[in-house]
C-alpha cells in the first residue's frame, strides 16, 4: 500500500521544484545477495562500479532486487523525474516511503520499469570487506585474529584440510600431492607450499572464487611454521592477499 501510494504521488503531485538541476541516478543490476543474521548484503553495479549495500531485513524497503533487471540508483545529490511524473524522485522522498538509516550513506533503489519496487540501504564502506585492513572472516575463511593458541590451531587445521579437501576433490590427489610438496630455494633459510582451490562465499558471492594458501616452513624443521599467507580473487582481475595470522591486508589489488 505505501508503494502504491508512493507511485500516485509520483503522477499527480504538482511540481514544487521546476528550477532544481536533474541530477541522473547510476543504472545498475543485481549481481548477488546474502543475508547474515539480521543483515542483507546486496550488491548492485554496471560496467564502470560497483555498490556493495546493507539493510536490516526487517526495516521497510529491504529488498532484493529482481535479475537481469535495471535498477535507479539514488544518492544523497540524485534528482531525478520518472516518465510522465511532475515530482522530483530524490533519496529524501524514498525515505519517506521506506525507512532511514541513522549511521552511514543511505542509498535508495528504484526499478527502472516502475516505481512499484522501492529498496532503501546503506552503502557498506568496508565495499564487501576487500579493502578493510583487518578482517575476522571472509565467508568459509576464518582468521587467526583474536584467537587463543588453542582456537587458532583448531581454525587453522580446519580451514587447510578445507583447503586440501577441495583441492583434491577438484584437480585430483596427484596434483594436491604435488602442491603439498615443500619447495625450498637455495640460499634461503625457508621453503614454501602453495596450494589452491575454488571456494563459495568468498567477498559475499555466491559463485566459486579461487582462493591460494602459500606456507612458509622453516629449512631444517618442516613443523614450524613461519608464515601462512591467504590470497582470494573476489573478481577475476582482483587479488586480495593476507597473513592468515593476523587477517591483515598484505596487498589488495594485483593483478594477475
Amino acid at each position: 500500500m505505501r508503494v502504491l501510494l508512493a507511485t500516485l504521488l509520483l503522477s499527480l503531485l504538482p511540481t514544487i521544484a521546476v528550477a532544481q538541476e536533474l541530477i541522473p541516478p547510476d543504472v545498475v543490476q543485481f549481481r548477488n545477495a546474502h543475508t547474515e543474521e539480521d543483515m542483507k548484503l546486496v550488491t548492485m553495479g554496471n560496467a564502470n562500479r560497483t555498490y556493495y549495500l546493507l539493510c536490516n531485513i526487517k526495516a521497510d524497503g529491504c529488498i532484493t532486487p529482481k535479475s537481469n533487471k535495471n535498477y535507479l540508483l539514488f544518492d544523497k545529490n540524485t534528482r531525478w523525474k520518472m516518465p510522465g511524473a511532475t515530482q522530483f524522485l530524490t533519496l529524501s522522498f524514498l525515505q519517506d516511503w521506506t525507512s532511514k538509516y541513522n549511521q552511514g550513506e543511505n542509498i535508495g533503489l528504484v526499478l527502472e520499469s516502475g516505481p512499484d519496487e522501492l529498496g532503501m540501504f546503506v552503502l557498506d564502506p568496508a565495499k564487501g570487506g576487500y579493502e578493510q585492513d583487518v578482517v575476522f572472516s571472509d565467508g568459509p575463511i576464518i582468521y587467526g585474529v583474536g584467537l587463543n593458541d588453542d582456537d587458532r590451531k583448531k581454525a587453522w587445521k580446519h580451514f587447510f584440510m578445507q583447503m586440501v579437501e577441495a583441492c583434491a576433490r577438484q584437480q585430483g590427489t596427484e596434483v594436491l600431492g604435488l602442491k603439498l610438496a615443500r619447495r625450498c630455494q637455495p640460499g634461503r633459510d625457508f621453503c614454501t607450499t602453495a596450494i589452491d582451490a575454488n571456494l563459495i562465499g568468498i567477498g559475499r558471492i555466491q559463485q566459486p572464487r579461487k582462493v591460494a594458501v602459500i606456507v612458509a616452513t622453516d629449512v631444517r624443521d618442516q613443523s614450524l611454521q613461519l608464515s601462512r599467507v591467504v590470497c582470494t580473487w573476489p573478481t577475476q582481475d582482483k587479488r586480495v592477499c593476507r597473513d592468515w595470522n593476523t587477517g591483515k591486508l598484505i596487498t589488495d589489488e594485483m593483478p594477475e
